[in-house]
């Protein structure tokens, strides 16, 4: 088969689009003929070696995936050849990726794929749908009564937030361009802010003199002090990504009883991954939580989709396909 691969961590250029063997199920696994892989900022942390984890040698590229299953090993009950299925959490901690023509799925990190769901869209929609559904229920733990700050609410990641947070009844607050706005107000935002207004802390302030009940910033580009100023006694703020500057005032913190909380994807358990696995599912059944734009590429310009994500060249969510 065909693979994206890679022997050693590093720059794009060591990304291999080459001829490995065919893989074979074995119990409790499923074979499946891939037909999207999604590309994700994780995917370029792993590959280059910023984030460090066990990989299998060569390590296939990718974590999140569709396909139809074409073989399954013993003691597989959940599937059956011919269903299309999707997985994702891949290529991290000992597991191989999953940007080649045939690829290995645990039946625990399997999902039956809703029909007449657009497969591109559902696979570039899973990671960050599965991190507003996790942050919001797991981490947040968010209640109809809060109020949210999402910042940088435009992305893949805000805007699966702004939906998440709006199916639990909270109230939402957001930052970014002004031209998403429409878009944010439709998601369920109430509220909508320019991030490049300078008098956009003291809007924030009028708006909650008390402060927010949960802060996030996806876009890595606010000062974490400014967040914990506008933050709630008992408030917290979630981190996603690193803060433009990390240094705060501890004995703030301490005496409004504020927190502070990191959320990585790839050490969430299985078991949570599982169940938000079949909330996806739900959502993307009604046509929920669905990235509305998406730029396909090849499997084999695995390498060009790495520059353009780390380069911040492509805003659409970028799908690799096989032809």
């Amino acid at each position: 088969m065909k693979a994206a691969y890679i022997i050693e961590t590093g720059t794009t250029d060591r990304i291999i689009w080459g001829d490995l063997a065919d893989p074979k199920p074995k119990n409790g696994e499923l074979l499946i003929e891939v037909e999207a892989v999604a590309i994700n900022a994780v995917d370029t942390f792993i590959r280059s070696g910023i984030y460090q984890t066990q990989l299998p040698a060569p390590f296939i590229l990718g974590r999140d995936a569709i396909g139809r299953v074409v073989a399954v090993g013993a003691e597989v009950q959940q599937f059956h050849i011919g269903d299309r299925v999707w997985t994702n959490n891949m290529g991290y901690d000992g597991r191989q990726g999953v940007t080649s023509q045939l690829a290995i799925i645990p039946e625990n990190r399997a999902f039956l794929a809703p029909k007449g769901v657009d497969s591109y869209q559902l696979v570039g929609s899973v990671h960050a749908a599965a991190t507003a559904l996790l942050v919001v229920e797991e981490m947040m733990r968010l209640e109809a009564s809060q109020w949210l700050l999402v910042e940088g609410a435009a992305g893949h990641v805000g805007t699966k937030l702004v939906q998440a947070a709006k199916a639990k009844g909270a109230t939402i607050a957001t930052t970014s361009h002004p031209r998403d706005f429409d878009l944010l107000r439709r998601l369920g935002a109430r509220e909508c802010f320019s991030y490049a207004d300078k008098a956009l802390g003291s809007q924030l302030r009028t708006l909650r003199p008390d402060g927010f009940d949960h802060i996030i910033d996806t876009s890595g580009k606010n000062a974490l002090q400014d967040n914990l100023d506008l933050l709630a006694h008992h408030g917290a703020v979630t981190m996603i990504t690193k803060p433009k500057e990390a240094i705060f005032n501890p004995q703030t913190f301490y005496m409004r009883s504020q927190s502070l909380r990191g959320f990585v994807i790839s050490q969430v358990p299985l078991s949570q991954l599982q169940r938000v696995g079949e909330q996806l599912n739900q959502a993307f059944a009604k046509g929920e939580l669905l990235e509305e734009q998406v730029r396909l590429l090849p499997m084999s310009e695995a390498a060009l989709g790495h520059r353009l994500l780390e380069e911040k060249a492509e805003k659409k969510k970028l799908v690799l396909i096989a032809f």
